[in-house]
């Protein structure tokens, strides 16, 4: 998901590959997006969309763009931890089955000499 000049995360179609590592000898596809500054870009596994609740509903993408929404000005961390929050508040008691992995990143922009 991108935040850009918007100033609201929104998420980038593509078509997801398999995951960097898995098997030796796998081709990948490049994607290219130009970031601004003030930019951030949030990038997950499957397993924060696919999270279920006690009765096998799933957290989903709309949930996910909601949390990254919370806060307008939030810094990375804070973003991490809504989501989180987020998840957590809609898993309750349901096991996790999957891995939730997240990273966000904020673009500043190139620092003149």
């Amino acid at each position: 998901a991108l935040k850009d000049s918007s100033g609201q995360f929104r998420l980038i179609r593509d078509r997801h590959g398999i995951v960097l590592g898995a098997m030796e000898g796998m081709s990948y596809t490049e994607h290219e997006t130009i970031l601004k500054p003030g930019s951030r870009l949030f990038l997950y596994t499957d397993g924060i969309p696919e999270a279920t609740n006690e009765t096998d509903e799933m957290f989903g993408s709309e949930r996910m763009i909601e949390a990254l929404n919370i806060e307008p000005i939030a810094t990375p961390q804070e973003i991490l931890q809504n989501v989180r929050d987020s998840v957590n508040d809609f898993v309750k008691s349901a096991e996790q089955f999957d891995d939730m992995t997240m990273m966000c990143i904020e673009y500043k922009g190139v620092q003149e000499k």
